[in-house]
């Protein structure tokens, strides 16, 4: 019914030293301790990463908001000087342009500033996951080789 490894496990010359050992394993804090720092680690390596990229986004925007303010300053300056509709229209479309063309390009920039970080993100937590699994293939191998 029971292998004999099974039977081992309860074999009374035996039974001391196997519960010794494997009470040692369960209690050996030192393999779990650092994992768990370098999960830390992990972590506060990623918070800075989105911290980081937040402010580097925010800065860009408001860089932006402020440029684009500056610029329908000049762009109204510029209306008022028409010399009729034909003109202002013409001027609004290219100034309507220009807008829309620095629009896109800032959104471009945050976008693959994003992209950068979530990449790099994904990269530290799938090492992260796969020294995990090693680590707990090695616990798993450690404690079931020593019956």
């Amino acid at each position: 019914m029971f292998s004999s490894d099974f039977a081992k496990m309860f074999d009374p010359s035996t039974y001391a030293q196997n519960m010794q050992q494997n009470m040692q394993k369960m209690f050996d804090m030192s393999q779990a301790w650092s994992a768990g720092k370098q999960n830390m680690d992990t972590a506060k390596k990623l918070g800075t990463m989105w911290a980081d990229t937040m402010s580097t986004c925010s800065e860009k925007q408001f860089k932006y908001a402020q440029s684009a303010m500056e610029d329908c300053i000049e762009a109204m300056r510029e209306l008022s000087t028409c010399k009729g509709i034909e003109d202002y229209m013409q001027k609004q479309a290219g100034l309507s342009q220009k807008a829309a063309e620095k629009a896109q390009s800032t959104a471009q920039e945050l976008a693959s500033q994003w992209q950068k970080t979530q990449s790099q993100c994904t990269d530290i937590i799938s090492k992260q996951v796969m020294q995990g699994m090693e680590w707990g293939k090695s616990y798993m191998q450690q404690n079931s080789g020593n019956k």
